[in-house]
């Protein structure tokens, strides 16, 4: 059975919850002040392990398979929080294991994974939307001196303040000076000073605070209408440039969201009538349901703020525990199953692959339009790639040609190995780092050229080493990868990200990753050439016809483009040496082959252009 660690670290508390197969244990320690403190790393180390090392004890096991952690400050502290994995995960030890902020195994766990906002009110406040192509929008969990406004520590904090200014009569009176030294006794400030982690120790004054309002003590009410308000403003931050007229599924969660109406209703009320409209929600599940799904999980819309560990038996080789090199869960037993079941899997994997394309669809409509502008501008396209993402980018620039008449030259494949391995593996090629600058070379790249680099991992030498190179020289560089935050991807002036997670057979990146890469590879090149004039509409109006089929589909094309009978439109072809383009031009425009052909070369081969009134002419005599 597989066994799943899920740790939530907040400021107040460190949480836990261990899942062998489904049944879960959980436990619960001290929190830390967050990895951005100072001693942050070390305080989160030290917290993780003294709660979850009982719990594996108490478990019989000496490792988990896989493990999440989500700790306060990590998207402010990225370094921190890849050393806290490593520690983390090397100690337990871990097979696998993630570090995420506990804002977003918060958000994952509470929508399911899926897009949405979430508000998490516990010890500080953060509001943290994520987008369907996994960009996030975050607002304030900037701690507890400079921002949670309106979190525990926050009204805890100004409670104080007002018990201590109600005691030295410097301000009204409340009730909250009574509640104050009952739990921290008579010298307030006494009680207070010293305490290793103050934020914690103010938030657990906020349910005081809260007790005070609802008996209808005024200063309290006042401090909790404050914190609501200062809450909807971090809300609506946050969800600013939200995507589409459609409402935002919105959940607030955390420890103190427990306080109930007293805080809920005035928040409410403040965000009621906005722009963008919120959609309220029940939460789906937990922070520690989140990291549940995230340390399983590496193709949800979250990914690319997950920080992975390099694993203590993968470190020699550098492998980190790469998304595309894990283990999908509950397929342990994959070597028993059907051809049936097994294929049913695979489509079920590449189903679910189309989502990962969906998300990534911003990078990848940029790098289309950036290498349509290179292409359009005079430059030319190289594919880099090893092994499978080289033989399919290979496979994309060999039928360029046919389809659209381009020449030889505009797309060019740089396959590691060579030709050769476009039909037998060339072991040890994609570690030859030089050779893809120095093919780049003998094919003189320069800064009007387009380089797209594809590796599954991210890090392949060759291509990482390629598109250093090409970035050098001015080219635009463009990453195609299936893993996030890669070598290859901070190589890149445009990295898409296709997050496709594990393979049904791990490590085969042939199968779900090779997929999402050939969809990409043809959302590029059929971008370009549409630019570059290529087609009518939707047809391939530049198609060499060098077959029957492609004769045949020349003369279809004429036919229902212009009207003409198959023998005005024959004509029109033979006169043309069978390209469809001209041939158009000749029919709708009412001119001769030499004429048509002119009028192409004008308007820069497109068709449109040159059957517009701006670009045609009276027909010469």
């Amino acid at each position: 059975m597989i066994s799943v660690l899920a740790v939530d670290l907040g400021k107040t508390s460190c949480r836990a919850a261990l899942w062998v197969g489904e049944a879960r244990t959980d436990a619960e320690g001290a929190g830390a002040p967050g990895l951005a403190s100072v001693g942050g790393m070390e305080l989160a180390e030290a917290a993780i392990l003294a709660v979850t090392r009982p719990l594996l004890r108490a478990a019989g096991l000496a490792r988990v398979d896989a493990a999440c952690i989500g700790a306060a400050g990590a998207l402010a502290a990225p370094d921190a929080a890849r050393e806290l994995a490593e520690r983390v995960g090397l100690r337990l030890p871990a097979e696998r294991i993630a570090v995420a902020s506990d804002a977003i195994t918060s958000h994952a766990g509470t929508l399911g994974g899926e897009p949405g906002l979430v508000l998490a009110v516990g010890t500080g406040a953060v509001a943290m939307a994520i987008r369907p192509d996994g960009s996030m929008c975050r607002a304030d969990g900037l701690g507890p001196w400079l921002g949670d406004e309106g979190g525990g520590a926050w009204i805890g904090l100004h409670g104080l303040r007002a018990a201590l200014r109600a005691t030295e009569n410097r301000g009204p009176a409340t009730a909250l000076g009574e509640a104050a030294r009952v739990r921290f006794g008579a010298d307030l400030a006494a009680g207070i000073e010293g305490d290793a982690n103050p934020a914690r120790l103010a938030a657990g004054f906020a349910a005081d605070v809260a007790n005070a309002a609802r008996a209808g003590d005024a200063v309290a009410l006042a401090l909790i209408g404050q914190a609501a308000a200062c809450l909807a403003g971090t809300v609506r931050a946050a969800a600013s440039g939200w995507p589409g007229p459609d409402p935002i599924r919105f959940v607030v969660t955390g420890g103190l969201a427990e306080l109930g109406n007293i805080l809920t209703d005035p928040l409410f009320a403040a965000l009621r009538g906005g722009s963008p409209a919120l959609d309220p929600a029940t939460a789906r599940g937990t922070a520690l349901d989140g990291a549940r799904l995230l340390a399983m999980d590496t193709s949800t819309i979250h990914e690319r703020h997950v920080f992975r560990a390099v694993a203590e038996k993968s470190a020699e080789h550098g492998l980190d525990l790469l998304a595309t090199e894990g283990l999908r869960p509950g397929l342990e037993d994959l070597d028993q199953r059907s051809p049936a079941e097994i294929v049913r899997l695979v489509l079920d994997a590449e189903l679910a692959a189309q989502g990962a394309l969906g998300r990534a669809a911003p990078q990848l409509a940029a790098a289309a339009e950036a290498v349509a502008a290179r292409m359009l501008a005079g430059g030319r396209l190289f594919y880099l790639g090893a092994g499978t993402p080289g033989r399919l980018a290979t496979l994309d620039a060999a039928e360029l040609s046919p389809t659209y008449s381009a020449p030889p030259d505009l797309v060019v494949s740089l396959l590691a190995g060579g030709s050769g391995a476009m039909i037998h593996a060339v072991e040890g090629a994609e570690d030859d780092a030089d050779a893809a600058a120095i093919a780049l070379e003998v094919h003189g790249l320069n800064a009007d050229d387009a380089v797209v680099g594809i590796t599954a991992s991210g890090r392949t030498p060759y291509v990482v080493r390629g598109l250093r190179h090409a970035r050098v020289r001015g080219a635009l560089t463009v990453a195609i990868v299936n893993n996030p935050t890669s070598p290859a991807s901070g190589e890149a002036e445009i990295a898409v990200e296709i997050l496709t997670g594990a393979e049904i057979v791990a490590g085969s990146t042939r199968m779900t990753a090779g997929t999402v890469q050939k969809v990409a590879l043809n959302a590029i090149s059929t971008a370009a050439m549409v630019a570059l004039g290529k087609t009518f509409g939707a047809r391939m109006v530049d198609v060499r016809a060098s077959n029957d089929k492609l004769r045949r589909r020349a003369l279809r094309m004429v036919c229902e483009i212009t009207g003409a009978d198959q023998a005005a439109a024959a004509a029109a072809l033979a006169a043309t040496g069978n390209r469809v383009k001209p041939a158009l031009v000749m029919l709708l425009g009412g001119v001769d082959a030499a004429e048509a052909e002119q009028r192409l070369f004008e308007a820069g081969g497109r068709v449109r252009n040159a059957l517009s009134a701006a670009t045609i002419r009276p027909a010469r005599s």
